[in-house]
């Protein structure tokens, strides 16, 4: 059973997202099945559970990449349910998908210079600025082409790319999937902490529950198309049940 309401709410930031019992799927048939979550400004809220849960889509569906069925989705206060994928993104909601994150033929700062199209030549460069101020291993790679970096670079450029545009949350879908342990920890213990320390609150779905549950501020657990529990990482550390929610499986699995 999900933590109390009361519980859910302590010390945590007034809501920059609020998903409200939404539905979705593809065709007929429902993967997501009425799930309510939140996520206040600068934090790092995570969503793990057993492999084919609805993660994913439901991070597609906060971006108007898989259409709701029934519910609400609100962003800063609007309601952006029937928003296409594009408006959400101009309203500063960016996703970051699984793979094809960045363009391989591009040099990485064109790769940047693609994420901040349609900015003022002063806008650009201070974006720029902040990038690299943010994630500091991109600066060397600015010339080499995208395709020609390691896996875990190209998602650090990746998530460098959406924050051109100067976001107020990004969405990471299985960020760490396909890279080695070591990227994967710089990843979860690094790169993520560092977007939200910029000020943008980071939805993220990940394989690895472990450690994304240790950086995160809140956790929901999705199992089936549904919240089970969520909590702080202690509360969920602290459940007997995660195992079985988990189909049997060890959270370090």
């Amino acid at each position: 059973m999900p933590i109390s309401e009361a519980d859910a709410s302590t010390d945590r930031p007034a809501p920059i997202l609020e998903v409200d019992a939404v539905a979705s799927g593809y065709g007929a048939g429902l993967v997501v099945r009425h799930v309510t979550i939140q996520a206040g400004k600068g934090e790092i809220v995570t969503i793990v559970g057993p492999n084919g849960s609805g993660k994913s889509t439901l991070l597609k569906t906060i971006a108007g990449l898989v259409r709701t069925l029934e519910g609400a989705v609100r962003h800063d206060g609007v309601d952006i349910t029937h928003l296409s994928a594009h408006l959400r993104a101009r309203r500063g909601l960016a996703y970051v998908p699984q793979e094809r994150e960045v363009f391989s033929s591009l040099s990485v700062r064109e790769n940047l210079m693609m994420g901040g199209f349609g900015l003022s030549r002063a806008r650009l460069k201070e974006a720029l600025a902040r990038v690299y101020d943010t994630y500091e291993t991109l600066k060397p790679l600015e010339r080499t082409l995208a395709g020609r970096l390691s896996g875990g670079e190209r998602k650090t450029l990746a998530i460098g790319r959406v924050l051109m545009a100067a976001p107020s949350m990004v969405l990471l879908d299985e960020p760490t999937s396909n890279l080695a342990p070591i990227p994967s920890a710089h990843l979860l213990e690094q790169d993520v902490p560092a977007l939200a320390r910029s000020g943008v609150t980071v939805l993220l779905v990940e394989q690895r529950a472990v450690q994304a549950i240790a950086g995160s501020d809140w956790v929901y657990v999705l199992v089936g198309g549904r919240v089970e529990a969520e909590g702080s990482p202690e509360q969920i550390g602290d459940r007997r049940d995660i195992g079985r929610m988990f189909l049997g499986a060890s959270l370090e699995d």
